[in-house]
């Protein structure tokens, strides 16, 4: 018998299997796109409007059973927003949208004696909502959620959930069957047993591997008794048709030997055959009864069976589907190892690993170097060839494939892989295989039965962090939209990209040779003597020693940099490079904030740092203001008093003495957006008040009319005889249009403009003045709540020049 496996495992390798490889062409003009979800990752409202737990909301309420954090009582509240979504299936150009209907929510115990009107109410709305707009619903009976009062009862496991889904089955039918014309049964009944009732890792999280091979015969029959339901009693008045949805992923003998072959046919029997053969041949796969009879052969081994269906379970079986509806991921490397323990892996004496010689789809690859999302749209095609050949040509729909985790609504990998697997379904339909649809999944993210929400499968992206969970397409949204507004592969499809090629490429090359490398410091940070040899106290020492930092921890030691420098700086040279930025610690050369008050000790450290860096060659860059200032001038406003412009300057004058001899770099301000933003606007910084929205903008103001104060000095009365430059470090995220709409374009410049251009524009941009769309905002928002000017201050044409 493996003789004969063998060769026709050969016979079809050398047909169908390879590499991908992406073809021109067009698809046939009745196949359909669509876009797939289920309820429980989706709708949320889990407990509301009288719907009754599933056995998804039984095992992740409390989080306790899960990875990750979180619960699904929102998840993306698709219950809540028919229209939202519908909107977004509809700018898609999709003709069908597939979606579960959950089974608790129409029967909140799970039979017919108690039917819930408002869930009837929201699948009708959501029905006709997408009727409305030209898209065809594609329902699933149950996706995973069965009603928990009939998991008490054993669920699955007892026989009597073959009559209860036939009920459910035929209820919905009688509902909803005058306007739904295609429907699937079950979803992926293999990861149903064996997830739920052997790994625990969805729901019903048993873990009992006696129950799997019992619960998958119960959900064929299941299955067989929806289908003849609707055969017989419906479909000569609704002309519909019902299949059921298979898992599978393609499966490749890692080499040519007979073991591994044999493997891989074994891994189709179990993964695949284990339910399509009874209903395309009226049994279970030869192959993977035979196995299991001889493993209970093997000493050691637990005996494991199969169910038997009885003859006329048999009949009624066989053709028990008008298509078969596939969801595919992934293609694994397939070896034979013998394995003695019990369960329906175990089960197989296979082996699955990763083809690490894939393209990696990882959103940082190197963070999983053997990650099993690979770019392997040829297993699709595979697969698809291999139903169509073993089968019989059914009809065939793919109903789930997609890529979870891109990482970014920029989502390039997912493009390349709905790219690939689409063009492979494409070459399956021209090698002969009857594919009526290709759905991808899934048109936003939710909820992850095992994973919660850190994986991200949508098209859409939702904001799970904000109450009304608002969706933005990622760019896979723009590329399919195309892809289905097309029809076929052309070359705008075949090269379309998120973002440049080359935009994450490493280049190779040498930096100019006077370049400088340098490493970074803060006075608070580092020094510690808080309040040794005359410092004065900083607004941080303040907020510190009030209890204000995590773990009530302060700076008064640090790294004790104020003892221990020449070892900094004797690290520096060990480094190798060519500068050393640190700051100045305002209150330890003048305790109180002016100059009413020097504290030689304070200018002797900084001396002794400065000469300690030139003796080593390593350029002083110091940095006048790095957030800590003095707790005196704070308790007169900080820098929101207009004082602070000159008493700043007057503080940098006394550096400049002391120190300009030597350093030839001075920065004024360190990230002086962050400073006032975290002290006046959100109140994280000291002193931890905050008046949002009002004196932000005034210390701002202060702030660069004490940069250009402090400039000038420098420039007026040191620059010919020092020879140093004098300038500014801006903080600054770069922003991105969360989409391709012209009003994220806006919002990305005009956020741009907020940010960095709050400081720099008047700087550098030629005005003195800040962003012409800064000013326009703040003025207009000030007028509509009542100001009689503007929040944001206004720079006197004086101040302009001398800022520009």
């Amino acid at each position: 018998m493996r003789s004969v496996l063998y060769l026709i495992w050969l016979v079809f390798s050398a047909c169908c299997a390879g590499e991908s490889r992406l073809i021109y062409g067009e698809f046939p003009p009745s196949f359909i796109f669509g876009v797939s979800s289920s309820a429980f990752p989706a709708d949320g409202v889990w407990d509301k409007d009288r719907k009754d737990a599933s056995i998804c909301d039984e095992l992740t309420k409390n989080g306790s059973s899960i990875h990750g954090s979180g619960d699904a009582r929102t998840a993306a509240d698709g219950y809540q927003n028919v229209k939202t979504d519908v909107q977004l299936l509809k700018s898609l150009g999709v003709s069908h949208y597939k979606f579960s209907l959950s089974w608790p929510r129409i029967l909140p115990a799970g039979t017919t004696e108690r039917v819930n009107d408002k869930g009837v109410a929201y699948y009708n709305e959501l029905i006709d909502k997408l009727l409305a707009n030209d898209i065809q619903p594609f329902i699933t009976l149950h996706h995973w959620d069965l009603p928990q009062q009939l998991q008490n009862l054993g669920g699955w496991a007892n026989e009597s959930s073959v009559t209860w889904f036939k009920e459910y089955a035929d209820l919905c039918f009688k509902t909803f069957g005058d306007r739904v014309k295609i429907w699937t049964t079950i979803e992926d009944p293999v990861t149903l047993a064996y997830k739920g009732y052997e790994t625990g890792d969805h729901a019903s999280g048993l873990k009992n591997p006696d129950l799997v091979y019992l619960v998958g015969h119960n959900l064929i029959r299941a299955h067989t008794e929806a289908y003849i339901i609707y055969k017989d009693t419906y479909r000569a008045s609704q002309n519909g048709q019902v299949g059921i949805v298979l898992n599978s992923d393609w499966y490749v003998p890692k080499t040519t030997s007979a073991s591994y072959v044999d493997a891989a046919l074994r891994a189709l029997a179990f993964y695949l055959g284990w339910i399509a053969d009874p209903l395309f041949k009226g049994d279970y796969p030869a192959l993977m009864r035979k196995y299991l009879g001889n493993r209970n052969l093997q000493k050691g081994v637990p005996r494991r069976t199969l169910p038997k269906f009885n003859k006329r379970e048999k009949s009624r079986i066989k053709g028990a589907l008008d298509f078969l509806a596939i969801s595919h991921f992934k293609t694994k490397l397939v070896s034979h190892k013998t394995n003695m323990g019990n369960g329906f892996l175990k089960d197989q004496d296979i082996l699955l690993e990763v083809d690490t010689s894939y393209p990696n789809l990882e959103y940082r690859p190197e963070t999983n170097p053997d990650s099993d999302k690979r770019l392997m749209g040829f297993g699709l095609r595979d697969l698809l060839v291999y139903l169509t050949t073993t089968y019989n040509n059914p009809a065939i729909y793919v109903t789930e494939n997609g890529l979870e985790t891109c990482g970014t609504l920029q989502d390039q990998d997912r493009i390349d892989y709905i790219r690939d697997y689409s063009n492979n379904v494409l070459q399956a339909i021209i090698a002969g295989s009857d594919v009526r649809g290709y759905f991808v999944h899934s048109l936003v993210d939710g909820f992850a039965l095992d994973q919660t929400y850190t994986i991200k499968t949508g098209l859409y992206f939702v904001d799970m962090d904000t109450k009304d969970r608002p969706r933005y397409p990622r760019s896979s949204a723009t590329f399919y939209k195309m892809l289905v507004a097309k029809r076929s592969f052309d070359d705008k499809l075949i090269n379309f990209r998120a973002f440049p090629h080359d935009r994450h490429e490493f280049y190779y090359g040498r930096f100019p040779s006077n370049f400088l490398w340098g490493a970074a410091t803060s006075a608070y940070q580092i020094e510690g003597a808080w309040n040794e040899d005359g410092k004065g106290v900083s607004i941080w020492d303040t907020f510190a020693h009030n209890n204000k930092i995590e773990g009530n921890q302060t700076g008064d030691v640090a790294a004790d940099s104020y003892h221990l420098y020449q070892e900094d700086v004797n690290n520096l040279e060990k480094l190798g490079v060519d500068f050393y930025r640190f700051s100045i610690a305002w209150t330890r050369i003048l305790p109180n904030g002016t100059i009413d008050n020097i504290n030689q000790a304070g200018i002797d450290y900084y001396n002794r740092l400065i000469d300690a860096l030139l003796a080593k060659n390593i350029i002083p860059m110091v940095t006048l203001y790095h957030w800590d200032l003095p707790q005196t001038l704070q308790d007169y406003g900080g820098w929101t008093n207009e004082s602070m412009v000159n008493i700043f300057g007057e503080y940098a004058r006394i550096c400049f003495q002391h120190f300009g001899d030597r350093v030839k770099h001075w920065i004024t301000f360190n990230e002086p957006y962050v400073f006032t933003v975290f002290v006046y606007e959100t109140g994280m910084h000291p002193p931890g008040k905050s008046r949002p929205g009002i004196v932000v903008y005034q210390a701002a103001h202060n702030v660069l009319r004490a940069h250009t104060r402090a400039y000038h000095i420098y420039k007026d009365s040191f620059k010919n005889s020092q020879k140093g430059v004098v300038g500014i470090t801006l903080s600054v995220e770069f922003m991105v249009p969360m989409t391709d709409s012209p009003e994220d374009a806006e919002a990305a410049d005009r956020a741009m403009e907020f940010n960095f251009g709050w400081f720099a524009n008047a700087i550098f941009s030629g005005s003195g003045d800040y962003p012409q769309v800064m000013k326009k905002f703040i003025g207009d928002k000030s007028r509509r709540q009542g100001f009689a000017s503007s929040r944001l201050p206004e720079f006197t044409d004086a101040e302009k020049k001398l800022i520009n």
